[in-house]
């Protein structure tokens, strides 16, 4: 006997195995969209952007060594899994000690105290500026194991400053610290810093003493000193002009005399 088919499973057939393409597509679908997210991340890891004024030194992690060239500012692309970026500014930097802790980088009274050749001790407020040299960034940062801009400016612009400046000024009187002599201890201690400065990949740019801070008693007896003076000079100045007048005032009589002297002849 024949076997008798359904009509209805004949028509059903067709309509199940157009369901597999459709979850084949689906499922591609989300296979493409995962992996575009992971390429995404990925690339988003690996960009990072220098800063105008700044230079990238890229660290290799697997061969522990600096790529040869840094990074101009601008994006720049790297391995974020074996690979380091660090940036370094190339632009002047102004460092400041000062005895006024919310002027300078470090809060308190970060002023040099020295002692002059009298052993009177002095602060000193003083403005370092220097930058990093452009193509020993990477020398730099080997030396210093990558450490950022504010570590270096800690030991070796402030650390060789505090080292120079007492040196220097203990060759000085008080007085000539606190004013004839500044300029010509600001020029030495420019010249031991650029020294320094230039082993350790950096170039000083300017040295300058901003302001000269006293202990009372100096203070006091350089505000008399300097009271003492304007008043010889204005002593100098009033004996001048009394001079001065004496001279006219002989003229006009000559002068005087001279008429008369005319008018009786």
């Amino acid at each position: 006997m024949t076997k008798q088919l359904d009509p209805t499973k004949l028509i059903q057939l067709p309509m199940s195995n157009l369901k597999l393409p459709a979850t084949r597509l689906t499922a591609t679908l989300i296979v493409i969209a995962a992996v575009m997210l992971v390429l995404l991340i990925l690339f988003r890891l690996s960009l990072r952007n220098i800063r105008p004024g700044y230079v990238g030194i890229v660290f290799d992690k697997v061969t522990h060594k600096v790529t040869a060239r840094a990074k101009e500012p601008g994006w720049a692309l790297i391995n974020p899994f074996t690979q380091s970026i660090q940036e370094y500014p190339v632009t002047i930097q102004t460092y400041s000690m000062v005895f006024k802790g919310s002027e300078g980088q470090v809060s308190g009274d970060d002023s040099i105290k020295v002692q002059s050749s009298e052993g009177q001790q002095i602060n000193l407020d003083v403005v370092i500026q220097y930058q990093v040299i452009r193509d020993e960034a990477g020398a730099l940062y080997e030396d210093w194991g990558g450490a950022a801009i504010e570590t270096v400016e800690d030991r070796v612009v402030s650390q060789n400053t505090r080292s120079q400046v007492p040196v220097i000024a203990a060759r000085y009187g008080w007085e000539e610290i606190t004013a004839s002599q500044r300029g010509e201890i600001a020029a030495q201690v420019a010249t031991a810093l650029d020294q320094e400065f230039a082993r350790r990949h950096l170039e000083l740019v300017s040295f300058g003493i901003r302001e000269v801070h006293l202990p009372g008693a100096l203070q006091q007896a350089l505000d008399a000193k300097i009271q003492a003076q304007q008043q010889a000079e204005q002593q100098q100045y009033q004996l001048a002009q009394a001079k001065v007048r004496a001279e006219q005032d002989k003229v006009a009589a000559q002068g005087r005399a001279s008429a008369v002297q005319a008018q009786a002849e």
